[in-house]
């Protein structure tokens, strides 16, 4: 995987990469809660942090062909 080189917007320093991740897509509700996660399903994004004020960043993962 390719790790992209990113500025924090606010810092203007390099972003340091963070990993990928599944993030649970959907909202919750005290009847249904696990079946509205489940039909909802997640989105696989990968993270990056600032080091300086710690403002994420999130990007819809693509994995690499070949």
């Amino acid at each position: 995987m390719k790790v992209r080189q990113i500025n924090c917007p606010y810092c203007n320093i390099p972003m340091k990469y963070r990993g990928t991740e599944k993030i649970q897509l959907g909202k919750s509700n005290i009847i249904f809660e696990h079946l509205e996660h489940w039909l909802s399903g997640a989105l696989t994004v990968s993270i990056y942090e600032c080091p300086s004020c710690n403002k994420l960043e999130f990007f819809k993962y693509k994995k690499n062909k070949g």
